[in-house]
């Protein structure tokens, strides 16, 4: 008895399938593309031939594929702020946004909704973050480091920021009170008491106010520090004006000699010498101060005496410190 046995041997042909199009769109299946079927149109791009899954883009969406089904798992969030900043200006806005990462690295188009999210503020000077994501920077000294947190379904995230200093007379109770900010932090701490580290305020007790202890390079804590003192061109000592005379054989030149912050130009600030042979008329110093010593922070400045005052031999003479 033989076994019948039967071959059969199909060949499937390509068969064109219908085309569609209209005003919106055009759309060929019958296109041999690898397998599925390409459209667009000016408000989208879709082609499912693309990789295992479908790839499609438009202004107002983001279409992913690569996974069978369109399936991915969230993996972290990426917080990002407005133009990728990492620093913003003392009391100004900046915008937050938060994504998802996903398994696969790639990261949302879209921004997750605003409500969804909890924002925080982890430290610095960040006054607040609105439910929108909008965070707003308080006044600084400096510039100073500061850190935005969010929380979105057990995930959490965190973006450091630099709130940078703009201007030196504006931080917390120093504001505006003529003497600028850092220098004050410096010795009184952030929160200062105005009674205590204002301008005229004098908490060592040695007749200096605060202002003439900074114009002058001093500190306003340590107590009375004599005159300025110096050796060849190196600043022994911080101190206030005293008058110095050189010379030999009975033939001497006078000048005041005085202290005077190196960066007064932009601290706003104008020293002068003003002479006077009564203490009652005193005339300002036409001469160009020459600096004589410094210490990186404070020169030792010193200007001639003028011979005469309206009539009367100079025998005085003062330092006035304007701050612009």
């Amino acid at each position: 008895m033989s076994a019948t046995r039967t071959a059969i041997l199909s060949f499937l042909l390509s068969v064109p399938a219908l085309a569609g199009n209209s005003t919106d769109y055009s759309l060929e299946p019958a296109v041999f593309d690898g397998g599925g079927a390409a459209g667009s149109s000016a408000d989208y791009a879709l082609n499912p031939s693309i990789g295992p899954g479908a790839a499609g883009s438009s202004a107002g969406y983001a279409l992913r594929g690569g996974f069978s089904g369109m399936l991915s798992d969230t993996a972290s969030l990426v917080l990002t702020a407005a133009g990728a900043a990492v620093s913003m200006n003392e009391r100004a806005t900046l915008q937050l946004e938060a994504r998802i990462r996903y398994d696969d690295d790639t990261v949302a188009a879209f921004a997750l909704p605003a409500a969804s999210i909890t924002w925080s503020v982890t430290e610095g000077p960040l006054a607040a973050i609105s439910s929108a994501g909008l965070a707003t920077a308080g006044s600084v000294y400096q510039d100073t480091p500061a850190t935005a947190r969010v929380v979105y379904q057990g995930l959490e995230r965190s973006l450091l920021l630099t709130v940078r200093n703009l201007t030196n007379d504006d931080f917390g109770s120093y504001a505006a009170d003529g003497l600028p900010d850092p220098w004050q932090v410096q010795y009184f701490g952030e929160a200062g008491l105005p009674t205590v580290a204002g301008a005229d305020a004098d908490p060592d007790a040695d007749g200096l106010t605060n202002f003439q202890e900074y114009v002058f390079g001093m500190d306003p804590l340590l107590g009375f520090s004599g005159v300025v003192r110096w050796s060849g061109s190196n600043l022994l000592e911080r101190g206030v004006p005293t008058p110095f005379a050189s010379g030999t054989g009975g033939s001497f030149t006078f000048r005041a000699v005085f202290a005077r912050r190196k960066d007064f130009v932009a601290a706003g600030l104008t020293y002068t010498a003003e002479f006077s042979g009564d203490l009652s008329s005193w005339r300002a110093s036409t001469s160009t101060p020459s600096v004589l010593a410094e210490d990186g922070v404070i020169q030792v400045v010193s200007v001639p005496y003028p011979f005469f005052v309206n009539g009367k031999k100079a025998t005085y003479f003062r330092v006035r410190v304007r701050s612009n």
